[in-house]
């Protein structure tokens, strides 16, 4: 399948910075868009301040980030990881998959050609995009809001605690936030590294207002596929596999391919955006 994909012109360079509005933890706790991993249920803030808890559960606060795994997970959490065994629970076996790939992670150094590229692309795809946004593999939220509306307000969610920036410490699989409670969910070169992406899809579907958005941005493969060789994701995509996932819960909004930054010709960016269906 060839397509004619869209080739650019410029410099590509680094973003001046957004206005855009960072949620605090402050602010879900007060909009009721956190809920527990495990029941569902809304969270608040403990009377010592160090931790969310449901009616059941409590979920510690390090570094001013809530950390959001299903008790299951944290339970067996041991100096910053899940020990490796083979006694361990389904939930833990996902976990510990995705630790494992997480541990060699490398990407493009943010100030190189191919990522501003990448910014470039993104932040004119995004141009649109309204109302409260969950980024969902957000990193540096400090640098991944800077392709958004200045209008927009954001809320990072990562895996992985960072430098002391407020995110939600979660899974993408298990999103901690309130049905229907935001505009949009964006998936930034994130879930290629997410094993079970349908799930995923579906958490964003559960979490967006009616008429909600959600983006993808990704890599699309033609030939060369192959995961033997990659020690870092889960998944090589072919378009069909992206618009499969997405079909039963969301309109097809926009599509854009572009040459791949770095000029390989196995490969293709992809930027799909989408509007939730009705119930």
């Amino acid at each position: 399948m060839l397509y004619q994909l869209i080739k650019e012109e410029g410099q590509f360079l680094p973003s001046e910075g957004s206005s855009i509005h960072p949620l605090s933890l402050a602010d879900c706790l007060e909009r009721q868009l956190l809920i527990s991993p495990d029941n569902k249920k809304e969270l608040i803030s403990s009377i010592a301040g160090d931790s969310l808890e449901d009616n059941l559960n409590s979920y510690d606060i390090k570094n001013g980030c809530p950390v959001l795994y299903p008790k299951e997970i944290s339970n067996a959490w041991l100096d910053g990881s899940i020990p490796l065994s083979y006694s361990v629970s389904p939930m833990q076996q996902y976990v510990l998959l995705s630790q494992i790939k997480q541990s060699k992670e490398i990407n493009a150094p943010l100030d190189s050609v191919p990522a501003r590229k990448h910014q470039f692309r993104f932040k004119d795809f995004c141009k649109g995009l309204t109302g409260l946004i969950l980024d969902v593999g957000s990193d540096k939220p400090s640098h991944s809001m800077q392709f958004l509306p200045s209008d927009c307000e954001y809320l990072g969610l990562d895996p992985y605690a960072g430098d002391g920036e407020f995110r939600l410490i979660g899974l993408g699989e298990i999103l901690p936030i309130n049905h229907s409670s935001v505009d949009a969910v964006l998936f930034n070169t994130s879930l290629d590294h997410m094993l079970d992406y349908h799930t995923a899809i579906e958490e964003a579907y559960r979490v967006l207002r009616p008429g909600g958005r959600i983006v993808i941005a990704t890599y699309a493969w033609i030939e060369a596929a192959t995961l033997l060789t990659d020690s870092v994701h889960f998944h090589h995509f072919r378009e069909f596999e992206i618009f499969g996932a997405m079909e039963k819960y969301f309109e097809i909004e926009d599509v854009r391919r572009y040459e791949d930054p770095k000029h390989a010709t196995h490969r293709y960016g992809l930027y799909v955006m989408g509007t939730r269906r009705k119930d």
